[in-house]
């Protein structure tokens, strides 16, 4: 770990310490200095006034002898001036050689407040000296009396004093740099733990806790991180556990199901969503009409966009199948309350096999009205006839009333399968198996047909294994279903037969812990065959292939959807294979227990 943080104390430190102490020593240096000058220029000014006592008033000899024995006892350059400035005694050169001095800044300053006081070069004895000056009072006249000191006493103790200032300065420099790396390291070392124990919370390991030594701030510092990584773990237990149930419940959801954002990219995309759509890829990130390109999911999003608000709406798709949807369509917003659209919700719901049952429906009541209408109009029209005066026509009377029971026999045979196939689906028709023998139930509707095949020129045949003697079936079931498949067979075989074929598959099913096998009737005939196109509604009420041929035949369009309905009742399973021109073969696979 790169020690940024303890470099930047470290510089700190040694940084400030000296921005402190140089100040501190140049204040007190200069402090120092000013109280020196004041005790200099206090006793100065005591031993001005004891000289100026003694002075001989005005005297006509030189006063150099007078200056010279007073240094010797005050170590002061002592001067006398006149009131015109001219140097008439000094202590260290001869008076008459010296300059005017009536432009010292000490003597201006006695003059005006009778002492006064400088420090500056002197140019006579090349040296930086201390100047007191009074003002000496002789009847009318006046003069000065000047005392001055060097400083290079001064500078050499303040020197010393300085020195032993940057020496105290300088320890205690290294002595607080020293402290500070101490606390630095303490404090780093703290935040190192922190930043370690961050790294391994950022990388999911809960597990860990901060234990630090340190007390005070660092101190609740680590418990409030602790309970933060605490609670973090909590909220992303829950957190990873609503993700999982919503992309379980996305995952399982029936309907489609695409979250769009803002810009119409696609930021959820379900498996039902994609199954619908033929998408066999991630399209997370991509806009919607470049990977579901479809006029009426375009025509949606507009309407959503222009109303914000939700739109319910049927849509057809074509591929990868055709498929019938209801699209819901409904903004979002976030956060909640926002008044700009974050994104959109689209479902799909399937409704295909509704649409399909609406048309079912729709052609159910139309064949039942006309199917039932047919032979209600041909009864009513030679009861009419008959009514009419025909009765009394022995001949045509016989026709018209055998015709009346022609219709009012199909009418009863519509009834009659009608109430079957309602019976079937209320559960009224009871199932009861036994041990049947197929070759018996399969003789006895030959038996029943035989005299229709033979007028037809056609062949009934059976083929089955001679080991295969009894299953498990409700008896009379399933001869009702087998007469209505061989009839189906005879009805549309013009030439040929119908052949019903009974075998047991090699394989072996696991039902109920008991070996059980497969056992296939297949009711197979060399008729017209039927198009593909038509296999997926075979079963229907009343749908025929070719209307016009099964009501020629005396069909009512609802043997083959008994037959699906009473195969489905025994747990049967019932499979149609077609061959165009060729005829049709109608498969049931019962996983029949064998009773040799």
């Amino acid at each position: 770990m790169k020690r940024v943080l303890f470099r930047r104390i470290l510089l700190s430190y040694i940084i400030i310490a000296p921005l402190l102490f140089i100040p501190l020593e140049i204040y007190l240096s200069q402090v120092i200095k000013d109280n020196h000058i004041s005790k200099l220029k206090e006793s100065l000014g005591i031993q001005a006034a004891l000289i100026a006592d003694e002075i001989p008033r005005y005297s006509k000899d030189s006063l150099d002898d007078f200056c010279r024995r007073y240094k010797e006892k005050t170590g002061a350059r002592i001067t006398v001036i006149a009131s015109d400035g001219k140097v008439i005694g000094d202590s260290d050169e001869l008076s008459g050689k010296m300059e005017n001095h009536l432009d010292r800044p000490e003597i201006q300053e006695a003059a005006v407040s009778n002492t006064g006081s400088s420090i500056h070069f002197s140019r006579t004895v090349k040296k930086d000296f201390f100047y007191f000056a009074v003002l000496l009072y002789e009847k009318n006249n006046k003069g000065f009396l000047r005392l001055a000191v060097p400083l290079h006493d001064m500078e050499k103790a303040i020197a010393s004093l300085r020195m032993r200032i940057a020496i105290a300065s300088i320890v205690t420099l290294l002595a607080a740099i020293l402290t500070g790396l101490l606390q630095a390291r303490r404090v780093t070392k703290s935040i190192e733990e922190i930043a370690a124990f961050s790294r391994e919370v950022t990388a999911g390991d809960f597990k860990t806790r901060l234990f630090l030594k340190e007390k005070g701030e660092i101190g609740e510092l680590a418990k409030n991180i602790n309970a933060m990584a605490h609670e973090l773990k909590k909220r992303l237990e829950r957190s990873n556990e609503d993700r999982h149930k919503m992309e379980e419940l996305l995952k399982n959801m029936p309907d489609g199901f695409v979250l769009l954002d803002a810009r119409g990219k696609v930021l959820i995309c379900n498996p039902a969503a994609k199954k619908v759509f033929g998408i066999e890829r991630d399209i997370e990130g991509w806009p919607l009409p470049e990977v579901i390109r479809n006029v009426g999911l375009t025509d949606i999003m507009k309407k959503v966009a222009d109303k914000e608000e939700s739109v319910v709406q049927e849509m057809e798709i074509a591929y990868p199948k055709e498929l019938y949807l209801m699209a819901t369509a409904a903004p979002f917003y976030y956060p909640p309350g926002s008044e700009n659209v974050s994104g959109v919700m689209l479902s799909f719901h399937d409704i295909t096999r509704l649409k399909q049952l609406e048309d079912m429906r729709r052609d159910f009541v139309a064949n039942v009205s006309h199917e039932i209408k047919t032979p209600i109009t041909a009864i009513k029209g030679f009861a009419e006839t008959l009514l009419g005066g025909a009765i009394d026509d022995k001949e045509n009377a016989s026709r018209f009333l055998q015709t009346i029971k022609n219709h009012s026999e199909r009418l009863n045979s519509l009834v009659e399968d009608l109430l079957t196939l309602s019976r079937i689906e209320l559960g009224d028709i009871k199932i009861e198996k036994t041990a049947v023998r197929l070759d018996d139930v399969i003789d006895t509707v030959f038996t029943t047909l035989r005299n229709k095949a033979e007028i037809k020129g056609i062949y009934l045949k059976k083929e089955m294994p001679e080991n295969l003697c009894e299953i498990k079936a409700d008896r009379n079931r399933l001869t009702q279903i087998l007469l209505n498949l061989v009839d189906n067979g005879i009805k549309f075989t013009e030439t040929g037969g119908v052949t019903v074929k009974v075998k047991s598959d090699s394989e072996l099913l696991t039902l109920n812990s008991q070996l059980r096998n497969l056992i296939e009737i297949s009711v197979e005939d060399t008729g017209i065959g039927i198009p593909q196109k038509h296999l997926s509604r075979l079963g229907e009420r009343f749908y025929r292939v070719d209307s016009s041929r099964s009501r020629e035949l005396g069909g009512t369009g609802l043997g083959l959807a008994i037959v699906k309905h009473l195969v489905k009742a025994q747990g049967w399973e019932m499979k149609i294979e077609i061959t165009p021109a060729k005829g049709t073969r109608v498969n049931i696979i019962i996983p029949a227990e064998i009773n040799q």
